[in-house]
């Protein structure tokens, strides 16, 4: 089997400003050969879709089971691909029986499973979601925290708790604060931003060993603006603050989009070209991946389905794993992103 030669792939678009392209991959997509294929031909980076959630590793309690894990994180290692651990600690993957524990059961079982699942990859990992979905500011709390299990159990200061002990675990591993709606276009979202930018700062201010920013980036296509001035000014702010940024989980819905499949496609491709032109224009981007790559494989025909019943077409490549017009909206802003300080990047590439 021969790979797409490397100069038409997204990694190697991405690579030109030191940037990793990947995608998130379940251990099930290593079964399909045209998928397999695609993510070899154009990712430099995966993520495991759920196998590293801890409901997924503990699905019998006090019990770790890390096969499928494995599975992907060697899938990777022989095919030179970097990992993105996801995630460690997570509101909606804690395992059933932790839901009604005491606080100090639930604090032992919670550390536990951070300091076996970063111990026993570490070194093989480019970079982990340590926290992932931190803010809800529907729940009313001043600092714009989630009510979790995780806050209820450990106090706020389970953010710093979580990226210290990995820090520790895993030194070389980039540490990441994942989170949804950052991106979008509302005041919901802008008043998220603010609280994103004021929790950055208490822990920075604390020393706790947050790296970088991840934006999941699942975007809806006619509501995504393409000149979005408050969501560049977030941007520049995290870059300010000395964060770098990942785009961790993109896709494009096209829930509100015609049926048409030639104007669906089109308008996807762009959302995702003038998104992306975007965010490499005022962060400091170390990796972008999408959540899948394939539209068989999406999340959005269960989550968002459309009015006329037509299956959503939200990724890079169709349902027989071949490019569409998103692929080619991605790579043409892979290519122009004008990564900040991409200059000093070329000169490190060009020492070593």
């Amino acid at each position: 089997m021969h790979h797409e030669p490397k100069k038409s792939s997204l990694s190697s678009a991405a690579a030109q400003n030191g940037v990793l392209f990947g995608t998130a991959v379940c251990s099930s997509d290593l079964l399909s050969q045209p998928i397999t294929r695609a993510i070899l031909g154009n990712c430099s980076i995966i993520t495991p879709e759920y196998e590293l959630k801890w409901d997924a590793v503990c699905r019998v309690q006090e019990n770790l089971e890390y096969s499928a894990a494995d599975q992907l994180i060697s899938f990777a290692a022989d095919n030179a691909l970097a990992v993105h651990g996801h995630t460690l600690w997570w509101h909606e993957a804690v395992p059933q029986g932790l839901q009604m524990t005491s606080d100090k059961q639930f604090r032992e079982a919670a550390l536990n499973h951070l300091t076996s699942t970063a111990a026993r990859y570490a070194g093989q990992l480019h970079s982990w979601d340590v926290v992932n979905e931190s803010l809800e500011l529907d729940h009313g709390r001043r600092d714009g925290l989630r009510e979790t299990r995780f806050l209820a159990a450990f106090g706020p200061d389970y953010i710093e708790i979580a990226f210290r002990e990995a820090a520790l675990l895993d030194p070389n591993a980039i540490l990441v604060l994942n989170e949804m709606g950052l991106e979008y276009d509302s005041p919901a979202a802008e008043g998220k931003r603010r609280q994103m930018l004021a929790l950055l700062e208490r822990e920075k201010a604390r020393g706790t060993p947050i790296a970088c920013l991840g934006v999941q980036s699942h975007l809806t296509a006619l509501e995504q603006p393409r000149d979005h001035p408050d969501f560049r000014r977030f941007l520049r702010e995290v870059r300010a603050m000395g964060l770098s940024v990942m785009i961790t989980e993109m896709d494009v819905s096209d829930h509100l989009c015609p049926r048409d499949r030639k104007q669906r496609d089109a308008i996807v491709a762009e959302t995702y070209r003038s998104y992306l032109e975007l965010v490499l224009a005022e962060a400091d981007v170390l990796a972008v991946s999408t959540w899948g790559l394939s539209d068989g494989r999406t999340w959005l025909n269960g989550f968002r389905p459309r009015l006329d019943g037509a299956p959503q077409r939200p990724l890079l490549f169709d349902r027989a794993a071949r490019r569409k017009q998103a692929w080619h909206g991605v790579r043409d802003a892979l290519l122009s992103g004008r990564q900040t300080g991409s200059e000093l990047s070329g000169l490190r590439i060009g020492t070593d």
